[in-house]
């Protein structure tokens, strides 16, 4: 069997890109699991692979690394229920150190598995970070993104669709000199040749022998979790005018307008919309398309919110979408469950050094 572990930088498109690889595999009658991971508790990702018949269990309340046993509890939950050839395992976008807390780790205590180490990066972001010394993020939520494609086996590149061919030829070269010993792709999820060309490149992957960890200081990776606000909250949209998941479409919409206001930079917005429809939203980010919605009396909207501020700030913005919204369509809106927090220092189940 094998673990396809995926980390990058919130935003950065590792859940469509499982999406479609497992919706290829799972069309040749190849199985497959998925586990989601996440700082919170209630995951978008999870009820949008559970929405998709797509076998899959979370990690929450922590990362891989922290939560290590949980990760092999639900391996061995995923093996003895669906027998997949192969998991992918999806790292939350702020963690980084995969290699000598997870990939190691597995490494040792399943022999027998292969395991592969992908870092997706969002092509306008690393354009940004790399050829522009945009200061988007605080240098401590950097240092996490550097980190992160630093110790990759596998770069990919993702929404290249989004960037002009010029442009991306110039960060071709770029990157060819500063990670030209990695194996780089570039690819656009929602392109079958693209998504196909990374599960190729999968399957011919071998992990080096003498696989290097991280040199890193954790005290900076600590405080670069610490910049980043989680918000993670339940809404239960009432309309007797049937309009109820407009306006919960209205509420994902404002609330991204408000925190690009605010100039508070997104790491990702996550929504599922009566548990079938995602929608999400990163930095600069507009939908690609408008979400297809129904006539509906009530509704229910997961809030997944990750953005550089601090966690009251987050929440009172998202309060205030949701009041402006219930006043503009003379519904009530109720929020269900709330979570605001920012994530505990990193304090990994095991670390193997070089």
């Amino acid at each position: 069997m094998k673990i396809h572990l995926l980390s990058g930088f919130l935003g950065s498109g590792k859940t469509t890109a499982i999406r479609q690889a497992c919706g290829l595999l799972l069309a040749e009658n190849i199985p497959v699991g998925v586990i989601t991971n996440d700082q919170g508790i209630r995951l978008v990702d999870g009820d949008y692979f559970k929405s998709l018949g797509i076998p899959g269990l979370q990690v929450g309340n922590g990362c891989f690394c922290c939560n290590y046993r949980d990760l092999e509890e639900r391996i061995e939950s995923l093996i003895q229920t669906y027998d997949p050839a192969c998991i992918f395992a999806e790292a939350v976008g702020s963690c980084t150190d995969m290699v000598a807390t997870v990939v190691k780790p597995l490494r040792r205590f399943r022999p027998d598995t292969e395991v592969t180490l992908s870092v997706l990066a969002d092509v306008r972001l690393l354009k940004m970070l790399l050829e522009e010394n945009k200061r988007l993020f605080e240098a401590s939520v950097n240092y996490i993104y550097f980190k992160q494609l630093e110790e990759a086996g596998i770069i990919v590149v993702n929404k290249i669709d989004l960037m002009r061919p010029s442009e991306l030829e110039k960060l071709k070269l770029t990157l060819q000199e500063r990670y030209g010993h990695k194996t780089i792709l570039y690819q656009d999820n929602f392109q079958e040749d693209d998504v196909r060309r990374w599960l190729n490149a999968l399957n011919e992957y071998r992990v080096p022998g003498g696989l290097s960890s991280l040199d890193i200081d954790y005290d900076l990776y600590g405080e670069g979790e610490a910049a980043l606000g989680w918000l993670d909250e339940e809404l239960r949209i009432e309309s007797p005018d049937g309009r109820a998941e407009e306006a919960a479409l209205a509420i994902a919409h404002t609330l991204f307008e408000k925190v690009v206001d605010a100039g508070h930079p997104i790491g990702h917005l996550k929504f599922m919309l009566n548990n079938r429809l995602k929608i999400s939203y990163t930095a600069g980010d507009q939908m690609r398309s408008d979400p297809v919605i129904q006539p509906a009396r009530s509704a229910t909207l997961l809030i997944n919110a990750r953005v550089q501020v601090a966690p009251e700030v987050l929440m009172r913005l998202a309060e205030e979408a949701r009041m402006a919204i219930q006043a503009a369509f003379k519904g009530r809106v109720h929020a269900d469950s709330l979570s605001a927090f920012q994530p505990g220092y990193p304090r990994p189940a095991h670390r193997i050094g070089n």
